[in-house]
């Protein structure tokens, strides 16, 4: 027999496609057994990001930086919850949730999406279900079941991933060598994602934290690549929304043909079809892979509501809310260019 393929090894892209999958749809499969609740929410959001914060390498670093994904979403959600219901002091935990991406945002892929999840978590807390004692456990849980995973798939590739932990040191030196650039961006984006959230409220959007957490994914320093993702996100969003409606149609109408299983079971499978396709469509085109990402949220919304149309509102205002975050992503790229010819002109000949 000959070896196995690569891609199965290390951080292949199979590999990669088998771990995501193992570890977003273990939470979906507890809920359908014990019930759905608001822990799920947890569940998700914490399984996702460790899977994102895996650095490979030795079990006990890697547990440190996938720990930090749990120590991210109780950080995050427990400030949201202790502003919930104060305008001002949740507009002010957005600005400095926003301050700490844009200072991280260029410098490294890990710390970056820890301070994106910190956007996302502080939401979560602040606008739609406040953390709990249980949730820390539920967090704690999931973060040792996404950890045993990878260790898991390592065990079956025949050995441990080589580490891609980032060297701290060497990105606090590049933090100082572009900190007045730097500065400026966080001040634009700190003005930005509180406006995104005045002007989804204004708008009566049931999931304002969509449009902020559409603003930390497409906004970069770099105007280009802002607008590029801009692009792929609309695009992606509108695409998996459309898969997503689809799937649930035609499940529903399986099932008024006679077939004998439940709603919910045909929705899971399209969940992790599009779990597995995450990222082998992310490496074919962002929008792909963003539109297998929306798909499998949209999936679970529909999991959640017991049938597509009770989700179809949802979706919809889902597409809405990252318009809204990806306009206000712009109005910060203009801010910054504004700030940054500013800067050009005090700097000393």
């Amino acid at each position: 027999m000959g070896a196995t393929p690569s891609h199965w090894h290390g951080d292949g892209l199979g590999a990669r496609s088998m771990r995501f999958a193992l570890t977003v749809m273990a939470p979906i499969s507890v809920a359908l057994t014990f019930g759905v609740d608001v822990w799920l929410v947890y569940a998700m959001i914490t399984g996702i990001l460790a899977f994102t914060l895996d650095t490979g390498g030795p079990a006990l670093p890697r547990l440190g930086w996938m720990g930090a994904a749990g120590v991210i979403v109780v950080a995050g959600t427990g400030l949201g919850t202790l502003a919930a219901g104060q305008p001002v002091a949740i507009m002010a935990g957005f600005a400095l949730a926003g301050v700490s991406y844009a200072l991280v945002e260029s410098l490294d892929d890990t710390l970056a999406a820890g301070a994106r999840f910190l956007c996302l978590t502080f939401a979560v807390g602040a606008l739609y279900t406040p953390l709990e004692a249980r949730d820390v456990g539920v967090v704690a849980g999931f973060v040792g079941y996404a950890w045993l995973v990878s260790l898991f798939w390592d065990a079956l590739g025949g050995g441990l991933r080589a580490s891609t932990a980032p060297a701290l040191r060497e990105i606090y030196a590049r933090l100082r060598a572009t900190e007045r650039q730097r500065w400026m961006f966080a001040l634009a984006v700190a003005i930005t994602i509180p406006l995104a959230y005045l002007a989804s409220h204004a708008l009566g959007l049931r999931h304002p934290y969509w449009a902020l957490i559409a603003v930390v994914i497409v906004l970069r320093a770099d105007a280009l690549s802002s607008r590029r993702l801009i692009g792929q996100m609309l695009l992606g969003t509108a695409l998996g929304i459309v898969a997503a409606l689809l799937y649930g149609l035609g499940a529903t109408e399986l099932r008024r043909r006679g077939l004998d299983l439940p709603q919910h079971s045909l929705l899971l499978v399209g969940m992790a079809m599009a779990a597995l396709l995450r990222w082998p469509f992310q490496q074919l085109s962002g929008m792909l892979g963003t539109a297998a990402l929306t798909a499998f949220i949209m999936l679970f919304l529909e999991v959640i509501a017991g049938t597509v149309g009770g989700a179809a509102t949802a979706m919809a205002e889902r597409l809405i809310d990252v318009a809204i975050g990806c306009g206000f992503a712009l109005l910060a790229l203009g801010i910054d260019r504004l700030g940054q010819r500013g800067l050009a002109r005090l700097r000393p000949p």
